[in-house]
């Protein structure tokens, strides 16, 4: 199994499809039992080094961190081949890889996000609670753009391309804290922090310009901007 692994992943999707096999492998050793712990390793590291071996990986700091993380436990494992692991050295850098392998399972949806093709089939599906409508003029786009989207039917979009791609990136970002209609209130709420503006005015506005801003809104919470980020950052109002 572990040879036929050797091969770095081709694509993003199997880039993903492999480190979350991964992180399954590393959980199912944390809840297990101990034992054969060197057949573990060998396993481990064939994926670890075909996921770090990946374009899109190589020259990674996550990817670093996972081979400096895999080192360690090829010493701990050295020291204790039967995986007794008396001092939890061996859990403690398993949930550490477990944690850098999901950082590098985000990274990939965001990066993901940044061409508005990518970000437009995101939304349409995270969102796909919301009303095909709603969604659309969210997007900028057609209702029946949307409905296609929701297919997987994603064309290449020349239209409003920043628009799309920062509302895929918000969305992004506000998804792990609210429900899909809470993202959707989010765009019309007014907050003070911008002036009592919302944060669709902005985007009908400028998203380009105001993308700084409104991430920072989306990464700090509900109407939650640092003050540093205002202050630096150019607030593009409709007139």
């Amino acid at each position: 199994m572990a040879s036929a692994l050797m091969e770095p992943p081709r694509t993003e999707q199997e880039l993903c499809d492999r480190a979350d096999e991964l992180v399954g492998e590393v959980e199912g050793r944390l809840e297990g039992p101990g034992g054969a712990a060197q057949e573990f390793f060998v396993e481990i590291r064939a994926r670890v080094m075909a996921i770090a071996r990946s374009p899109a990986w190589r020259a990674h700091d996550l990817a670093r961190e996972l081979l400096v993380l895999l080192e360690d436990l090829r010493d701990v494992i050295e020291a204790d081949p039967e995986g007794h692991d008396p001092q939890w050295r061996l859990r403690e850098l398993l949930q550490r890889m477990v944690v850098v392998l999901q950082a590098m399972m985000r990274q990939l949806a965001h990066d993901a996000i940044d061409r508005p093709e990518a970000a437009a089939r995101f939304v349409a599906t995270r969102l796909a609670d919301v009303e095909v409508g709603k969604v659309a003029a969210l997007l900028g786009t057609s209702s029946r753009m949307v409905t296609n989207y929701r297919k997987g039917e994603v064309g290449q979009l020349r239209k409003d391309p920043d628009r799309i791609t920062l509302v895929g990136q918000l969305v992004h970002e506000l998804q792990y804290s609210m429900t899909p209609r809470g993202v959707l209130l989010w765009f019309d709420a007014p907050m003070e922090a911008i002036g009592g503006a919302t944060p669709r005015q902005l985007l009908d506005a400028d998203p380009a310009a105001n993308r700084t801003v409104l991430m920072a809104i989306a990464r700090g919470g509900r109407a939650q901007l640092d003050a540093d980020v205002v202050a630096d950052g150019e607030l593009v109002t409709a007139a």
